[in-house]
């Protein structure tokens, strides 16, 4: 009868011990890539959470309209405006170049939603702006 050499027996063991100890590492180290993923997700879902408050409230858009309309540079061009549930419409007229890059400077760096933003020239030096904001 044939006996099993211990060190063949000896030699197993420290493989199977070397296999396992190397699944160990590579199981931890997904986890902590895991994790990082993780923390990440969490800081893009706090920021998103953050942008939605800011964006998504209604009254504090309408408040930023409100305060856009009544700059005295913009309140002197102001013809008509038209306020819907959801929408604020309105016109500014007789606007001259340097006006109008001001009035489009002053809307496009607000944090308001604009839906609708219409220049028509009226004569040489004239124009007509439509600007549609949205709650």
């Amino acid at each position: 009868m044939s006996r099993i050499n211990p060190l063949h027996i000896a030699f197993l063991l420290l493989l199977l011990f070397g296999f396992v100890l190397y699944q160990h590492f590579a199981v931890q180290k997904k986890i902590a890539h895991k994790e990082q993923r993780l923390k990440e997700l969490q800081n893009v879902a706090k920021e998103i959470a953050t942008l939605k408050n800011y964006w998504g409230d209604k009254k504090l858009q309408k408040r930023r309209i409100e305060e856009i309309l009544s700059t005295p540079f913009i309140k002197k061009f102001l013809k008509d405006t038209k306020r819907k549930r959801d929408r604020y419409t309105i016109l500014l007229d007789d606007v001259g170049a340097k006006e109008a890059d001001r009035i489009a400077d002053k809307i496009f760096n607000s944090f308001v939603k604009i839906g609708s933003f219409t220049i028509k020239k009226k004569d040489k030096t004239k124009i007509s702006m439509k600007v549609e904001f949205r709650l």
